[in-house]
């Protein structure tokens, strides 16, 4: 079977246009992202392991996001400044580390604090990658290799969601264990990676993380990339807490999570290749409608396999949103500034992982779990109609900048 689907000529096409360097960057971060246990299993740990309230942990877990949002410019700032690789050993090395000192924090003071700095160093990591692979990848090939990028990460998640929820029920202290130890996996393969820079130490200086929240053709994405993010980060946030109201465990909620990387690796080669031929707006429009529709749903689900449904239904927008977003800065930013554009993209989700866990159970306590899903399907239409009307429109071409 492998030898009908696998030939040199299908080899050929998927490794067009990326370079070696590439393939090594994405090998590595598949087997970081193959031992990323924690984060999705996080507010059950909070909730189960250490006995805090859904609001309590929530607060814990929004001091991720509140770490991501230095991280993410301290990130942006320092590829820029010292280079990609050097920012990413950093991070990852860093990471490791504090990724540790989550799991032997013994009270809520002490895990917000060793939560938000986890944030802070894992989120380095997001701007650096992508400023790596716009200095690697010519403009045309961009939308392919975020993409794989992306196809890549959510195959090692969809794994790690399953094997996880098992691992969890067993010993949660292992999830932190693994988890740190592929983030030096990943270490020691960038370790042996070239720097991508080419930027000369007075044009990287040029400019200021500020710069990309000032540009007017770019400041409309960044709001919209935000709206869509939140809307995605509930599966963090309160797709498990809505699991567990309804008597589901940690396992149920890893078969349901799988089913996100299943779809993704099952289609996103053949969404990269429908979305390059087509309007940006319009599919980032119907992403974000998928993206609605399909958490809407989540407030209808009463069985694994109705929340199985669901997911299907909201990955077919993220699938689309997310390599296509990516691909979208790489083509607007300067390149003596990628890692800050980059950055500032990464911050609209670091907003978004730090609001999802913060505001959504607050609207759920003041209205319900059921509304609270009915207003992400208000949110999701709101967003593809701002797509429509502000992206792609008076902007940057695709690689003009280069």
């Amino acid at each position: 079977m492998t030898t009908a689907l696998v030939t040199p000529s299908r080899l050929a096409s998927v490794s067009e246009g990326l370079p070696r360097t590439y393939w090594y960057l994405w090998a590595g971060m598949l087997v970081n992202r193959l031992g990323s246990f924690v984060m999705p299993l996080l507010m059950v740990y909070l909730t189960t392991e250490k006995g805090l309230s859904l609001v309590a942990a929530g607060a814990v877990v929004s001091a991720y996001g509140a770490g991501c949002l230095g991280g993410t410019t301290l990130g942006g700032v320092l590829s820029d400044r010292i280079g990609r690789r050097t920012t990413l050993l950093i991070s990852l090395m860093t990471s490791a580390v504090s990724m540790l000192a989550v799991a032997i924090a013994p009270t809520p003071e002490l895990l917000s604090v060793s939560v938000a700095v986890m944030g802070l160093t894992s989120a380095m990591y997001q701007p650096s990658t992508q400023a790596m692979i716009a200095d690697l990848v010519e403009p045309r090939y961009r939308v392919k290799a975020f993409s794989y990028w992306y196809w890549a990460a959510n195959l090692g998640f969809s794994l790690a969601a399953l094997v996880g929820g098992f691992v969890a029920a067993k010993n949660f202290s292992l999830l932190f264990m693994l988890d740190a130890a592929t983030m030096l996996v990943f270490a020691a393969v960038v370790w042996r990676l070239p720097e991508t820079r080419q930027t000369t130490h007075a044009q990287a200086s040029s400019g200021s993380a500020l710069t990309p929240f000032v540009d007017g053709q770019f400041a409309p994405f960044l709001v919209l990339s935000f709206l869509g993010a939140f809307v995605i980060m509930q599966h963090l946030s309160l797709l498990p807490a809505d699991m567990t109201l309804k008597s589901f465990g940690p396992s149920d909620y890893g078969m349901v999570i799988a089913v996100n990387g299943l779809i993704i690796v099952l289609l996103q080669p053949t969404v990269a290749r429908l979305v390059m031929r087509g309007s940006r707006r319009k599919w980032l429009a119907l992403a974000s409608l998928f993206l609605g529709i399909g958490f809407g749903l989540t407030a209808l689900a009463t069985s694994v396999g109705f929340y199985a449904m669901t997911v299907v239904v909201w990955t077919l927008g993220e699938v689309i949103f997310a390599p296509l977003n990516a691909s979208i800065v790489s083509d607007y930013s300067p390149p003596h500034m990628r890692g800050r554009y980059q950055g500032a993209y990464s911050l609209t989700w670091s907003l978004s992982l730090m609001a999802a866990p913060t505001v959504s159970p607050w609207v759920v306590k003041l209205t319900s779990m059921t509304t609270f899903w009915y207003l992400c399907a208000l949110l999701g239409a709101a967003t593809a109609i701002g797509n429509l009307v502000f992206i792609d429109r008076g902007q940057r071409e695709a690689g003009a900048v280069e």
